[in-house]
């Protein structure tokens, strides 16, 4: 992997500022910038900073993590201005504030709705089929602004399914997880067996967003691990990887516009900063039930 390197991540940065830092991807993100030494400055909803209406305490940043956002697809159905608002205009205000000051990291999301194969490459069609990937568009279309008219060094990055230890027990690998360890859950329960995704642990996605920080400005580079696993296989792989078996059930529910497959092609950002996940499903999935069976 350092052969394809040309320097290494965040070489000469020595203070960097992150969004969105107290979030399940931030916690982590700056933890393991910390630990390479970095001074990060940590800006979050959480200790009451709003990026559509707050500056950025940018003075003697290098580089800005740009992570805070609105999440969620069936909020952003019942609020679709509010995640426009923060993920669209939140954006454009981080970025406009960043012009001729430092170099940026947009994690958006994903973005491509229902693929037309597989795996997804990034010069495949966008299809935004809900207000959430809609916000997030537009904050991709924003960065490639600034990128070309302002030169703002930017990358854009389109994470697929990240997940490990503590991540929001209403997403589907910690809600399985959950399930399996409650000494009272006789029957594993979730809305639909088959729909499939694009898993990558949390320690891979983060060393992704940091290397692709060297990456030519303008960059879009998927996040993933490349291998898809559907609900049912999450669900027999926790049991296997646990030790613990118990019936499981579908309740038939089908989210609107659901998508049945993904599947990141992760060959562009390997091929640009030497990048490539490490950690495999059953190991993921170890290390999400040890977090929470402590």
């Amino acid at each position: 992997m350092a052969q394809h390197r040309k320097r290494p991540a965040l070489k000469g940065m020595h203070k960097v500022l992150v969004t969105g830092a107290t979030g399940f991807i931030g916690r982590h993100l700056v933890a393991r910038l910390e630990n390479m030494g970095k001074q990060v400055v940590c800006v979050s909803r959480a200790t009451g900073f709003d990026i559509t209406r707050d500056w950025l305490p940018l003075e003697g940043v290098t580089h800005v993590f740009h992570l805070a956002a609105c999440v969620g697809v069936e909020e952003a159905w019942r609020l679709p201005i509010d995640y426009l608002n923060t993920n669209a205009l939140g954006t454009a205000r981080v970025i406009d504030q960043c012009r001729g000051r430092c170099s940026v990291t947009f994690v958006s999301a994903y973005i491509y709705g229902n693929p037309r194969r597989l795996p997804i490459r990034e010069s495949d069609p966008i299809d935004v089929q809900n207000p959430y990937a809609l916000s997030k568009l537009l904050g991709e279309q924003i960065c490639a602004f600034y990128a070309r008219f302002y030169e703002v060094p930017i990358v854009a990055l389109r994470p697929f399914n990240i997940y490990g230890p503590g991540q929001d027990s209403r997403l589907l690998i910690p809600y399985i997880v959950e399930q399996f360890l409650d000494s009272q859950c006789r029957v594993v329960r979730v809305k639909d067996l088959a729909p499939s995704r694009d898993y990558v642990y949390i320690s891979d996605a983060i060393e992704g967003i940091i290397l692709a920080s060297q990456a030519a400005s303008g960059s879009v580079f998927n996040i993933g691990s490349g291998t898809t696993y559907t609900v049912e296989e999450i669900i027999t792989r926790v049991s296997k990887v646990s030790g613990i078996w118990k019936p499981y059930r579908a309740t038939g529910q089908k989210r609107p516009h659901e998508i049945d497959r993904t599947c990141a092609d992760i060959a562009a950002l390997r091929k640009a900063v030497g990048w490539s996940p490490e950690i495999s499903i059953d190991k993921g999935l170890r290390l999400v039930i040890e977090s929470m069976g402590q």
